[in-house]
């Protein structure tokens, strides 16, 4: 029998890299940084950055490259589109923990929350990451 071996974490990785450096570029109030958007987030909170896991091509067993996806919630478009541009800019720069390669990154979306009124944007990119042993 094989080795199991199982899909690293990718948006983990990047939701650690991001709450690491991405505050020390932000004016106060610093964003936060997380997988889930906080519970009861409105636009009187700090603004909130999410990355999620939309999945992707396997090249099994080797590596996972999942679609990363990056939406910042504010509570304008200037400051939700400042700080999607500042964590897509640090991403490809390079240096994510886990992470093999950044790809294929898109330009930036921007929507409001029907929910909450905050004004999101965007972003998504290939995070190539390899598997790992069970």
């Amino acid at each position: 029998m094989k080795p199991l071996r199982i899909p690293g974490d990718p948006a983990k990785a990047v939701k650690n890299h991001l709450a690491a450096v991405l505050p020390s570029k932000m004016p106060a109030p610093a964003p936060t940084v997380g997988l889930v958007l906080p519970a009861g987030w409105t636009t009187k909170s700090v603004p909130a950055v999410v990355v999620f896991d939309d999945s992707g091509p396997v090249a099994w067993p080797v590596s996972t490259s999942p679609t990363i996806r990056v939406t910042v919630w504010a509570d304008g478009r200037d400051r939700s589109r400042t700080i999607a541009a500042v964590a897509l800019g640090l991403l490809l720069a390079g240096g994510v923990p886990d992470i093999a390669t950044i790809t294929e990154p898109s330009g930036l979306l921007e929507a409001r929350d029907s929910n909450n009124a905050g004004i999101l944007t965007s972003f998504t990119f290939r995070a190539q990451s390899r598997t790992l042993p069970a």
